[in-house]
């Protein structure tokens, strides 16, 4: 059977579950459900959120790559991930590059898009700003939602991004001096694509946040403006990264 993979463009998960589906070798067909509405009603019926790989009446989903894996029938060993203490000095050192890329933005480039997603890189800015909220939500309250992805009605410029981005990251340090220093993160919690540890989980948010922070230096670069502080293969070595900017 052909192999189905539910998508949207600018979904940085999407992308990641493409390219790995197309490195195995397997017929698949990509299905972009933006224009599938009854696609996306049967995601919603079944309480999953793109993107989603199906094999017959098999659907998992494709943030959770060994799940696509198993689906596929190919055999997987997960990329090491790196230690709870070099991902938290990645984040800030990370977070420092994307203070620097929404400071150079203009209202020009918060309105544009990537190609085939009607999606502002203002919005795409606030997730830079604001997804590490997840993972310290999963943290506390052992439960991880999306909320934080959204752009809430009281960010509306520049200077309230940067103030969102100052705010996560000094409650990401508080959890981590407080709480998180000397902690393994094994826990397992819940989450929209399954039961992962939170290790994986503050893994997730971090190149998540990075996947969106290179989208944004993209767009500087179209508007023909060179990054300050461009991201280099320092802040990207150990994240498990789609290959593409964007789909």
């Amino acid at each position: 059977m052909t192999v189905e993979a539910y998508w949207m463009p600018g979904c940085s998960s999407c992308l990641r579950m493409k390219e790995f589906i197309a490195a195995s070798g397997r017929d698949w067909v990509a299905i972009n459900a933006d224009e599938r509405p009854d696609i996306r009603a049967e995601l919603e019926a079944r309480g999953m959120v793109l993107p989603v790989a199906r094999l017959g009446d098999r659907w998992v989903s494709g943030v959770d790559l060994a799940a696509v894996a198993d689906l596929l029938g190919v055999p997987y060993e997960p990329p090491v991930i790196l230690s709870p203490q070099e991902l938290v000095a990645r984040y800030n050192r990370n977070l420092d590059v994307a203070r620097a890329t929404i400071s150079q933005m203009t209202d020009e480039m918060f309105a544009a898009t990537l190609p085939g997603r009607d999606r502002p890189m203002f919005s795409v800015a606030c997730q830079v700003s604001a997804v590490m909220r997840a993972f310290l939500e999963a943290y506390y309250d052992d439960l991880h939602t999306t909320e934080s992805y959204r752009t809430p009605e009281t960010v509306r410029t520049k200077e309230d991004l940067l103030d969102r981005l100052d705010e996560t990251r000094r409650r990401f340090n508080a959890w981590w001096d407080e709480d998180g220093f000397d902690d393994p993160l094994g826990r397992v919690t819940e989450t929209y694509w399954g039961h992962p540890t939170l290790l994986e989980v503050l893994e997730r948010e971090l190149w998540h946040t990075t996947q969106h922070l290179r989208q944004l230096q993209y767009v500087l670069r179209e508007f023909g403006v060179e990054p300050d502080e461009p991201l280099t293969a320092a802040n990207l070595a150990g994240l498990p990264l789609p290959e593409g900017i964007h789909d």
